[in-house]
């Protein structure tokens, strides 16, 4: 029976302790629960690159509302170890309940846990007296957290048998429903009925439970890519893993290559003979891939490259989110040419930008990147369903044999006025197959005279001049009147959003830029934007504030344009943005 009582819109969970103790896949388990139940999901994994250990922490939100990120506050925490109650209890709002394991509990200041309700719960002693094992804490945990949130059994019964039926059989199914009521009946003898945050079971309606790298997959799948070279690097690596499971059903091919250059290297080869091609990585692969980048712009191959952002420099924190590397690909590789960069803000733009990103680098014969960040890469959201009917294959000048005879002298770098030449594959008759990494003649064959490096260098830089009509314009959010401007990209998406809703609700008025097109700048867009703003907010997760940079040296405009920089390895949290703005308006 479903308990009367208050009215539950938005909730977070924090579930925390060690890594190694199973913390990410009991977070999973209930994300995939709240989601079934029909609410909107977002979850926020803070894990550390090391195995076993170190503190681990994730945190699954849950709205009736359409949500985009991580609440300022936690309402519900379950602890594996009381240390993780000493990292975090300061997150927990007034009123919020804590559930510990118990160890180390002597070693909780008692200030810091004032105001909220805390209970002793024994989770590895419960699993070793009732199952010789302490693997099913984690199962007893999400128990006690399913009466804590009045869950359907029904749904979290499908959920285990889903996910161990087919690998470990009926048994461990039977021994994991069982740890999850014991864990419910434990949490009903110590938890008071005004401490439940019961949750309202609504219609699921097929909804999607998906991650940025997931979604970036699904999307070059749509869009016909049929291999994917790439090497194993955090936070990237779900899109490779995805696709290698998929892709040769498709009768794709997915190789791990031994580093990034080779997989670069690779896909251009695959494009070159008339696939579509894909890499991914992340900041110190795209260091490695940057003289395969130089060669797709000279030699004019499509390809398309997701990089998936993490703290740096060097080996940084791998498995931290940041937004360090933009500049890295609107100024990186030696020597200057075409190159396209996208910003997904959502995991549905994950999906739909990856399926234009395909066709632009065909379109315009230039790479494409699809720069995203370890939070949306690596994170869960709720989504509704792709809607496949609106995915558009554009090929550009490929040409058909039919097509390439009739041409009487195929050039393959013809000069022409919109700088595209028209793309003949190998094997095709009549068709002239050079390519150079060398500077090269209409035909391809090598030619360092300076008239012809001139008219080369304008016909490659001439490809982008009249590409606006086809890129992905900024997109303006909010109060469209308001004096006071927030511009961002990439995940900053959902904080922003909910920061100028609390802006809102203290009289002041905002409105956002999502800059979505990060190169070729969008610079008249912005203009217009600034140009209506009396002050500019730039948010950005890196120290240098390196889209405000290039906002300034793009666009000349008398206004007063201010940072929000946040570079501790953890994503913004709304507060952080609102706060800042409340303070320099008021």
């Amino acid at each position: 029976m479903k308990i009367k009582g208050k009215k539950i819109a938005d909730i977070s969970v924090m579930i925390a302790g060690k890594a190694g103790d199973g913390v990410l896949f009991t977070g999973n388990v209930l994300a995939k629960i709240l989601k079934r139940q029909g609410w909107w999901v977002s979850t926020y994994r803070d894990f550390p690159s090391n195995i076993r250990g170190e503190p681990t922490n994730y945190t699954i939100r849950a709205s009736l509302e359409k949500i985009y990120g991580q609440a300022d506050d936690i309402d519900v925490f379950m602890a594996f170890d009381c240390g993780a109650i000493i990292d975090h209890a300061d997150k927990i709002v007034k009123g919020g309940i804590f559930l510990c394991d118990g160890l180390g509990l002597a070693h909780v200041a008692p200030s810091r846990i004032d105001g909220r309700t805390y209970h002793i719960f024994p989770l590895r002693k419960l699993a070793r007296e009732n199952f010789q094992s302490e693997l099913y804490k984690n199962m007893i945990a999400l128990g006690a957290l399913s009466h804590i949130l009045d869950l359907d059994f029904r749904v979290i019964e499908g959920i285990i048998s889903e996910t161990f039926l087919k690998r470990k059989g009926k048994k461990i199914v039977r021994k994991n429903i069982r740890a999850v009521r014991l864990g419910c009946q434990q949490a009903k003898k110590m938890i008071e009925q005004e401490e439940i945050h019961p949750l309202v079971e609504k219609k699921d309606s097929g909804r999607l439970l998906l991650s940025g790298n997931e979604a970036i997959a699904m999307g070059s799948l749509a869009a016909g890519c049929r291999y994917f070279a790439a090497y194993p690097i955090c936070p990237a690596t779900e899109i490779w893993q995805w696709l290698a499971v998929v892709l040769p059903e498709y009768n794709g091919l997915v190789i791990q290559t031994e580093d990034e250059l080779a997989a670069l290297n690779m896909a251009l080869g695959a494009s070159y003979a008339g696939a579509r091609a894909m890499t991914s990585t992340s900041g110190p692969g795209a260091s490695l891939m940057m003289e395969a980048f130089s060669l797709a712009g000279m030699a004019e191959i499509p390809v398309v490259v997701a990089h998936v952002q993490r703290v740096g420099p060097s080996t940084g924190m791998p498995t931290k989110t940041e937004q360090s590397d933009l500049d890295q690909w609107v100024y990186g590789s030696h020597g200057e040419f075409p190159r396209i960069v996208l910003s997904p803000g959502t995991i549905e733009e994950c999906f739909e930008f990856t399926v234009k990103a395909f066709n632009l680098a065909e379109k315009y014969q230039c790479p494409v990147i699809l720069l995203t960040e370890q939070d949306y890469g690596q994170n869960l959201r709720t989504v509704k369903k792709f809607d496949l009917t609106k995915v558009k294959i554009d090929r550009g000048k490929l040409l058909n044999q039919e097509e390439l005879e009739g041409i009487k002298d195929y050039r393959r770098y013809k000069f022409t006025p919109d700088g595209i030449s028209p793309r003949a594959l190998p094997g095709m008759k009549n068709g002239l197959h050079m390519v150079e990494s060398n500077e090269h003649d209409q035909n391809g064959y090598r030619d360092e005279d300076s008239e012809n490096r001139i008219r080369m260098m304008q016909k490659r830089m001439r490809k982008l001049e009249n590409a606006a009509k086809d890129l992905i314009p900024p997109r303006v959010w909010g109060d469209r009147e308001s004096e006071f401007g927030i511009i961002g990209f990439g995940s900053t998406f959902g904080p922003i959003q909910e920061a100028i809703a609390q802006l809102k609700d203290r009289k002041i008025r905002a409105k956002y830029m999502q800059i979505r097109t990060l190169w070729p700048f969008p610079r008249k867009k912005v203009e217009e934007f600034l140009d209506s703003c009396k002050e500019v907010f730039v948010v950005e997760n890196n120290f240098t504030g390196q889209l405000g940079q290039l906002i300034r040296s793009q666009v000349q405009m008398p206004i007063r344009i201010k940072n929000i920089l946040k570079y501790s390895s953890q994503a913004f949290r709304p507060q952080e943005i609102s706060s800042q703005i409340q303070m320099a308006v008021r």
